[in-house]
């Protein structure tokens, strides 16, 4: 049984598939935000992560940096499934593998509970089959474009993907937000896939949500300005609400 992008099944603790988990990853209209765990407080991290869900946010992101893909070591499987257990069966897990050959990884964060498998094109010198390697593991597959990665490294495999990370900035680096480009691959994207879950990484804020959401962006990886927010629920709201605020 597979999950698509309007039903998720979701592990029970034993890593079992089951229907009594079914979770909708929401309508690809429909904003959603999705607090990027990087950075929560590890130290309290249920307390921030449970605070960040009651707050209002359908998904939780996690980044999975390699040191090599991505310049940064942040953290593993382990951690997905620690928080899986915490939170089983009420909220979307986006993972977002930014790691060399993530075929190898696939299986950990499957069974980890990811909801959501995001790759790299440049990471694998298979894009084809590890997309449908996730897709035949029940999770939904994703592509991450860089911003440098041009959408003809993952047009072949749109059809199969669910998910689009657009990129701001270059993962692990930093640097300048190349918004303007990210807004012509977001509007490109969703002229080729319109009910796709386009994601928007790296920098999102308040400034630039409206901007993103009006291209057709509707997913909001938010990190800081979340999990730092002395009223989580507002940070939450403005960013989901921004585009009405802006009148776009």
């Amino acid at each position: 049984m597979t999950r698509s992008i309007t039903v998720a099944l979701l592990p029970c603790l034993a890593s079992v598939w089951s229907v009594s988990n079914a979770l909708s990853l929401g309508n690809s209209q429909n904003i959603i935000v999705s607090p990027s765990v990087a950075k929560a407080d590890f130290l309290n991290l249920g307390k921030d992560l449970s605070e960040a869900v009651e707050a209002g946010a359908e998904w939780l992101h996690f980044s999975i940096q390699d040191g090599r893909m991505v310049p940064k070591i942040s953290f593993g499987a382990p951690m997905v499934a620690a928080c899986r257990e915490a939170f089983p069966n009420n909220v979307v897990f986006d993972v977002k593998l930014g790691c060399i050959e993530p075929e190898h990884r696939v299986p950990d964060f499957v069974k980890a509970g990811a909801d959501i498998l995001s790759v790299h094109p440049e990471s694998t010198l298979q894009l084809g089959a590890v997309i449908n390697m996730i897709d035949k593991a029940g999770v939904a597959p994703g592509v991450v474009l860089n911003p440098g990665t041009p959408i003809s490294a993952v047009r072949h495999v749109l059809d199969q993907c669910q998910v689009a990370v657009v990129m701001l900035v270059n993962p692990g680096y930093g640097g300048p937000k190349y918004l303007s480009t990210a807004i012509e691959k977001i509007r490109a994207l969703r002229a080729l896939k319109p009910d796709l879950h386009i994601s928007v990484d790296g920098g999102v804020s308040e400034k630039n949500a409206a901007e993103l959401i009006a291209a057709g962006a509707n997913v909001l990886v938010a990190g800081g300005g979340v999990f730092k927010a002395e009223d989580k629920r507002a940070a939450i709201a403005n960013l989901k609400y921004a585009s009405f605020v802006n009148g776009n």
